[in-house]
């Protein structure tokens, strides 16, 4: 009874979240300034307000934000519908917040996310990379790198490279447990021989230093083991997402490259594959069956 109660508060949160298409957020801005912690006396308000169809809202803003900014492109035979919720990041400051409440929404989004990660991708006729164009990247990278790739239709993770073929990113990619695989340590070459990868953009900071690549290893290494964040929250780092784990470790350059989050749907600041490759500091190395778009189009820098 417990669970069902506590389960369902969480959802109660729902019918104060954010409408969509809302402007890019100011890049000035601190985003996580004005997140404060929710008393219980809110929470117990929360919960005597309760509506019907807040697990099917649940359910609509997970999927939509994950298919539509972290996934790639899933194919689960029916079109994307975008949920009916009331304006106001309500939801998105107090999951900010609180770790209580985050403790509370993680077993419904998890649960979602699982069920998104493993529908079958939508075919194309792009190839996987090939061993060569492996290699030709591979002899480009240097430690500090930001590798960015997709497939099929899609162009979604972004990876830290920590030279000799060492990489770390979060995966929503499932054990044989059947959790997250979440921030892991591998080799570029196993992750792209186990996963389809066909498209690529890799990134430099240039005049990265020595020590900025070791405070970025140094950061994505106390990450690892972490859970992925089926909720994408930005501001918060007891699990990461795979951009967000990067956004926080180009944060650790000394001289740090301009890299800002948008706001996106339902009042979420989302950090995506879009807001790296906009930054104007940071340098294309290598590119392949993909364009990275002109700068300075998604935010303002100054």
């Amino acid at each position: 009874m417990k669970r069902i109660l506590s389960a369902t508060l969480m959802l109660s949160l729902l019918a104060g979240c954010a409408g969509s298409n809302l402007p890019v957020m100011n890049p000035n801005a601190q985003i996580g300034a004005m997140r404060a912690p929710v008393s219980s006396m809110s929470a117990m308000n929360t919960q005597n307000t309760l509506q019907n169809g807040d697990e099917e809202q649940t359910e609509g803003i997970v999927r939509s934000l994950f298919k539509t900014s972290f996934a790639d492109d899933i194919d689960n035979g029916r079109a994307l519908v975008e949920p009916q919720i009331p304006r106001g990041g309500f939801l998105f400051n107090r999951l900010n917040g609180g770790i209580p409440f985050r403790k509370l929404l993680y077993p419904v989004s998890d649960r979602i996310i699982k069920k998104e990660f493993n529908k079958p991708g939508k075919p194309d006729n792009i190839p996987r990379i090939d061993a060569a164009s492996l290699a030709k990247m591979q002899a480009l990278l240097q430690p500090g790198d930001i590798i960015l790739c997709g497939n099929n239709d899609s162009f979604v993770h972004a990876i830290v490279y920590l030279g000799n073929d060492q990489i770390i990113h979060a995966l929503a990619q499932l054990t044989p447990s059947g959790d997250f695989m979440g921030t892991v340590k591998e080799t570029l070459t196993n992750y792209v021989g186990r996963v389809h990868r066909d498209k690529f953009v890799v990134v430099r900071k240039p005049g990265i230093t020595p020590a900025d690549v070791k405070r970025m290893s140094d950061y994505a290494h106390a990450q690892l083991g972490k859970s992925y964040d089926s909720v994408f929250l930005l501001n918060t780092e007891d699990r990461l997402y795979c951009t967000e784990l990067v956004y926080h470790a180009l944060r650790q350059i000394g001289a740090a490259p301009r890299v800002f989050p948008h706001r996106a749907k339902y009042g979420w600041d989302l950090f995506t594959v879009e807001d790296i490759m906009d930054s104007p500091d940071l340098q294309t190395i290598w590119t392949y069956n993909y364009t990275r778009p002109p700068v300075g189009r998604l935010h303002q820098y100054k």
